[in-house]
């Protein structure tokens, strides 16, 4: 079916139905970041491949949203589709809920699949719609009703379980905290769909995306028992040992049956940002329903001794990974090399490291001008070649490993790199700094902290459009709430334990990218008479690039800093090396003076 016939097949679905409108977001049941090829009915029915955007389409019109990392995109892929482009952002383009609110008419009817929509997405949709008289239908799942043909199975993976030596905590002892909380709000049962959040409380990791180990499935936890809803197949590597902390296995496709059973004098606590309006509207009559954060999500944002331990483990030998690719980077003719065959480069590197289970993420090579893209996808089409001219390259990339996940940005020069780019280095690193060297009460929200790393570059009239920091899983999801460092005043406040992101950066639109990014530990500084005080440890060990660093800009404080990591990085990742590679790094590592 090309595009034109999908949306025309859609179009009979919802006239059959009596709906007005509908709605084909990007997400999946789970409310995952990464959507499995099953669910990715935006895509199917749009032919946009970016993974962020919203597709609305009415009896006439047809229109996809998404924001400004994807305009580009976006143009191309959806050229002789009928679908128009809002460029989400842009002054004068409205939300898609606004555009609904003023195209359609009093009593009118929107559609949507209420499996792929938190409860609290779909309040507030509800709500804004409400305003101007629209209904919102959330049972409707049309495009299971045309998309019959070619569409990819669910993913089959298999469960494996995740040692205790990696993680430092059992099942029992999991279940357990989760069952006091359940016991403080009342809650007879706790629903679960967060992949991560699943994969975290049962210590086992699965196989059905590529890059983050999670397997598809639901869970209900009782007061004295719990149920995995997953394919049978996949889960018999762990049956028996969920079986001992009385964790039965159910297939998949029937949550909502078991959802159906609990009814009256139940309290069911559960997540509106997560849970689907779908599976809560399967609940059986008389079910109460206590809407609060999944406990499971801030307690795994809390790293034990065993996991950081672990994990620095895991930055040795990722580090050596990024050590011996920036050598062999510096050290070799790059012309002709493209931006996917250096991203392919650094994961051959990766996989000569213990124990390494892949990338956390598709990494994100851009060089030159495509540095300025944040969220750059390199594909063979678009990509470029490095040429004799050098200019910047710049590689966010990450590994899984059992003991841990990595997150990791370094900017590089190529050759002949201008004045503007090593001030631009040298500012993204002193910013880069300002957030390391950071001591704060406890209670400190992530917003309160994130201009220690814009103040540099505020001085200058510079700034970047992302966040500076984001939660990291243990061998799970790159991207990890509830935290984060960001302009946005989220109410989350920084505990130790929690692994986050460090990650400035200043972005020229058709000349270059430069971001820097570690991964840091919240850890406690000390206790004075004022409260209890915290600080970051640096996790990630890789030299950054001294043929970018302008020494007269940084401050005592600031070459003390970078000095110290050198030493660290040098002593904990030279036992990994062989002499060359030792000798190598000691050149990257020297003491910088004035």
């Amino acid at each position: 079916m090309t595009i034109h016939e999908r949306i025309s097949a859609l179009r009979m679905k919802m006239e059959e139905k009596g709906l007005q409108a509908y709605i084909i977001p990007s997400e999946d049941p789970h409310g995952s970041e990464y959507v499995a090829p099953h669910w990715q009915c935006r895509k199917w029915i749009s032919g946009f491949t970016g993974s962020a955007a919203t597709v609305v389409v009415t009896m006439d019109t047809a229109g996809l949203w998404t924001d400004f990392r994807y305009y580009i995109q976006a143009e191309e892929e959806l050229k002789d589709s009928g679908i128009e482009l809002f460029k989400y952002g842009m002054p004068g383009v409205p939300s898609y809920e606004q555009w609904l609110s003023e195209n359609m008419k009093k009593g009118q009817i929107v559609g949507l699949d209420g499996k792929n929509l938190s409860v609290g997405s779909a309040e507030k949709l509800e709500t804004l719609l409400g305003k101007t008289g629209i209904r919102l239908e959330t049972e409707a799942p049309l495009i299971d009703g045309i998309w019959t043909e070619d569409r990819p199975s669910l993913p089959m993976g298999s469960l494996f379980l995740h040692d205790e030596k990696y993680n430092g905590r059992s099942r029992a002892d999991k279940l357990k905290a989760l069952r006091d909380v359940m016991s403080r709000y009342g809650a007879t049962h706790h629903v679960l769909s967060a992949l991560e959040d699943i994969c975290w409380l049962f210590n086992i990791r699965g196989k059905d995306l590529d890059t983050i180990p999670v397997a598809v499935s639901y869970a209900v936890i009782t007061m004295d028992g719990a149920e995995l809803f997953i394919h049978e197949k996949k889960a018999a590597p762990v049956k028996e040992a969920l079986k001992k902390d009385r964790i039965s296995i159910r297939p998949y496709d029937e949550i909502t049956k078991a959802l159906g059973a609990i009814g009256k004098g139940s309290l069911v606590l559960a997540d509106r940002s997560k849970l689907s309006v779908s599976l809560v509207n399967s609940l059986g009559e008389g079910a109460e329903v206590r809407y609060e954060t999944n406990p499971t999500t801030s307690m795994k944002a809390l790293k034990n001794e065993v996991e950081i331990e672990n994990l620095r483990k895991v930055m040795e030998r990722d580090g050596a990974a990024m050590v011996r690719f920036i050598k062999w980077i510096k050290e070799n003719s790059l012309t002709g090399q493209t931006e996917l065959s250096l991203a392919a480069k650094l994961l051959s590197f990766r996989k000569m490291g213990d124990e390494f289970a892949g990338e956390s993420f598709t990494p994100i090579p851009g060089y030159r001008a495509h540095g300025a893209l944040c969220h750059y996808s390199a594909d063979e089409e678009g990509q470029f070649s490095v040429d004799e001219k050098g200019g910047l390259f710049l590689i966010d990339s990450g590994g899984q490993y059992p003991g841990g996940t990595t997150d990791i940005t370094r900017t590089l020069t190529l050759g002949n790199p201008t004045e503007q780019e090593i001030r631009d280095y040298t500012l993204v690193l002193k910013g880069h700094i300002a957030l390391s060297l950071a001591k704060f009460p406890r209670g400190t929200r992530g917003y309160q902290l994130d201009l220690l790393a814009r103040m540099d570059m505020w001085r200058e009239g510079i700034d970047y459009g992302h966040g500076t920091g984001h939660g990291v899983g243990h061998y799970l999801s790159v991207h990890e709430g509830p935290m984060n460092i960001s302009p946005k005043p989220i109410d989350v406040a920084l505990e130790p334990g929690m692994v986050i992101s460090n990650e400035p950066g200043i972005y020229r639109e058709g000349s270059h990218g430069i971001r820097i990014e570690n991964l840091v530990l919240v850890k406690k500084d000390r206790e004075t008479e004022f409260g209890n005080f915290y600080e970051f440890e640096t996790l990630t060990l890789c030299p950054y690039d001294p043929e970018l660093i302008d020494l007269s800009l940084l401050t005592d404080e600031e070459r003390s800093w970078i000095n110290s990591y050198n030493q660290d990085v040098y002593n904990r990742i030279a036992p990994y090396l062989d002499d060359q590679e030792k000798s190598w790094l000691k050149g990257r590592t020297i003491e910088f003076t004035l």
